[in-house]
């Protein structure tokens, strides 16, 4: 499984996501796209979603919106290190 984060260094939603990830270990799975400082970022995600919002968690090629619902997909499919699930 391909997981890429699209976000803002600066954005709250994006940090909300970053944090998520790291209270769980989760860095190495995911290969981290942001904009203004990884090229071709933007138009990936123009591309994708037809949108600029981020954060945008993309898997397999398949677009998430919305820090919420990512952290929802990652809590329930990857959960903690090792792909432990975790509530």
């Amino acid at each position: 499984m391909k997981l890429e984060l699209i976000h803002k260094w600066a954005c709250p939603y994006s940090a909300r996501v970053r944090d998520f990830i790291d209270e769980r270990g989760l860095q190495d799975r995911i290969a981290f796209l942001e904009i203004n400082e990884t090229e071709g970022a933007k138009d990936r995600l123009a591309q994708l979603t037809g949108k600029t919002q981020v954060p945008c968690l993309v898997v397999d090629g398949e677009p998430i919106l919305e820090s919420r619902d990512i952290i929802q997909w990652l809590d329930t499919n990857l959960g903690g290190p090792q792909g432990t699930t975790g509530a």
